[in-house]
């Protein structure tokens, strides 16, 4: 069988990684697209996978989403056509379906957070996987249609951070100090249509009481060049900023604290049994709600949470989750679904 990954964001590269390792190993073959972006392309050369490079940023407004979307859609089918795929399959991806029906080629979605907007899903994709966290309630309530859901056990994160070893050389590199406090802070995606400027002013707060505190490396990970502008100046805190991309979670790893406003980053590190902190002021998910009542991620939802949050930094020691069968149970659908 020919399976076609695509990859529209740096996260899914992780994803997507252990899957088409079984694939290959079960003898079928599979073949990347990669949108340029979020140090997508950079995930892949890292883990040594060929692919095409298709399409890059597209814009904040709804309108250039929109056209953005359809444009690199036609260019997917373009890529695509002579390779003849018998499955596609995207994390979220919404080029990526409308390409595949053109192509008349079934294509599974993956997502863990519902409140996205389905209507591309429900209309083009032949699978929708959700993790068992969200229910058929819920995945109802958001409008997701129910008749194309497969759900997985776990979280997505436990396709790939089972086996995670901590690297050395990250702390070398960014000569992280033993002795001081290890914050990795990672803004909000104000580009999302789902961001809330709410998640700005407990970011504004975070970086007041960290910027000020001679006790803490604050290692920032911006998703935009020009968050840069938020660190500027002479700061108690020392402030690193990785020049080179890193594997998330052996970044993760080195720290004492992930503090982020959303994203994968808080959900791997709340896996990984790392202190994690979510500023994320959209619509909660049923994964953060399902991870903070495991006592693995602390939700904020104000900025005078944060004062009592920096009080202790400490790790939890936490062991990394167990994967369970969430590979295998991914896996069988892709396969089913081009059958």
């Amino acid at each position: 069988m020919r399976i076609w990954f695509d990859a529209d964001n740096g996260p899914h590269v992780l994803v997507m990684k252990p899957l088409a390792e079984e694939l290959t190993r079960r003898g079928h073959t599979v073949k990347f697209t990669a949108r340029d972006r979020a140090n997508t392309c950079e995930l892949l050369d890292m883990y040594g996978f060929e692919y095409e490079k298709v399409g890059g940023p597209i814009g904040k407004s709804t309108v250039k989403k929109v056209i953005g979307t359809i444009k690199r859609a036609t260019q997917l089918k373009k890529a695509m056509k002579k390779w003849k795929a018998d499955i596609s399959f995207g994390h979220g991806s919404r080029s990526l379906p409308i390409a595949s029906k053109l192509l008349k080629v079934p294509s599974i979605t993956m997502y863990d957070y519902e409140w996205v907007s389905p209507t591309i899903f429900n209309k083009f994709c032949t699978k929708i996987m959700l993790p068992d966290a969200i229910t058929k309630e819920r995945a109802a309530e958001a409008g997701i249609d129910l008749n194309k859901v497969e759900s997985y056990p776990g979280f997505k994160e436990n396709l790939y951070l089972h086996d995670i070893q901590p690297d050395p050389q990250i702390a070398k590199e960014l000569n992280l100090k033993a002795d001081k406090i290890k914050v990795l802070l990672r803004p909000p995606a104000t580009t999302a249509h789902y961001h809330n400027p709410d998640a700005e002013e407990i970011l504004n707060a975070l970086l007041k009481k960290l910027l000020t505190n001679l006790e803490v490396q604050l290692i920032w990970i911006p998703r935009t060049e020009d968050q840069n502008e938020l660190i500027k100046g002479n700061h108690k805190a020392e402030v690193i900023m990785p020049t080179r991309v890193y594997s998330g979670p052996q970044l993760i790893l080195a720290m004492d604290m992930i503090i982020g406003g959303g994203g994968t980053m808080t959900r791997e590190a709340a896996i990984l049994g790392v202190p994690s902190v979510s500023f994320f002021r959209g619509r909660r998910g049923a994964v953060d709600d399902k991870l903070e009542a495991l006592n693995r991620l602390k939700l904020i939802e104000k900025p005078e949470q944060v004062e009592e949050l920096l009080i202790q930094l400490s790790r939890t020691n936490e062991p990394a989750m167990k994967p369970g069968k969430t590979v295998q149970t991914v896996v069988e659908n892709i396969i089913s679904a081009g059958d």
